[in-house]
C-alpha cells in the first residue's frame, strides 16, 4: 500500500514538475529566436553555464551528438560571438570551450524569464505556503544534487578531446 502512495506522490510531482517548467518558460522560445539560436544550440550554452568551461567531447557527450556535430554546434556559437574556444594550459591540444560575457548575459536573459514569472507566484502565497513549497524544492535540489555527485543524472561523456 505504501508503495501505491508513494508512486502515485512521485506522479503528481512529476506533473507539476512538467507544468512549473512549461509555465516558466513560456517566452523562452521567442527569446531563442531574439537571439537567433536554435535548440541545440540554446542547449549548449545552458551546458557551458551549468558545467562551466568544458572540452568537446564532454560537450558531445552531453548532447549525445558527435564530436564533429558538437564542433559545428559550438562553432555556430563561437560565430555568434556567444562562446569562445580556448587551448587548455596543461596539454595545448585540448581546446576547452566556454561561454563569452555576450554568452553569459544571454543565459542571464534566458534564467529571468522563469525568475520573473516564479516571484510572480510567490507574490500570491502566504509566508506559511511559502515556507512549504520552498523547503520542499531544497529536499528536491538536496536529492538531485546527490544523485549528480554520484553521476547517476549527467549524461555519459563520449571521449574526451
Amino acid at each position: 500500500m505504501r508503495e501505491k502512495q508513494n508512486e502515485e506522490l512521485a506522479e503528481r510531482l512529476v506533473e507539476a514538475v512538467r507544468y512549473l517548467e512549461g509555465w516558466a518558460n513560456t517566452g523562452l522560445l521567442d527569446l531563442w529566436y531574439r537571439h537567433d539560436l536554435t535548440i541545440a544550440q540554446a542547449k549548449t550554452l545552458a551546458l557551458l553555464e551549468r558545467q562551466g568551461p568544458s572540452r568537446m567531447g564532454v560537450i558531445a557527450g552531453h548532447l549525445d551528438t558527435g564530436l564533429s556535430a558538437a564542433t559545428t554546434l559550438v562553432g555556430r556559437l563561437v560565430e555568434k560571438g556567444l562562446a569562445q574556444r580556448v587551448s587548455d594550459p596543461a596539454d595545448r591540444r585540448v581546446v576547452i570551450c566556454e561561454l563569452t560575457e555576450t554568452g553569459r548575459a544571454a543565459m542571464d536573459d534566458f534564467l529571468s524569464v522563469g525568475r520573473e514569472r516564479v516571484l510572480l507566484v510567490a507574490d500570491m502565497l502566504d509566508r506559511e505556503q511559502m515556507e512549504a513549497v520552498v523547503k520542499g524544492l531544497e529536499l528536491l535540489r538536496e536529492a538531485g544534487s546527490a544523485l549528480d555527485g554520484r553521476g547517476e543524472l549527467s549524461s555519459p561523456a563520449v571521449g574526451e578531446g
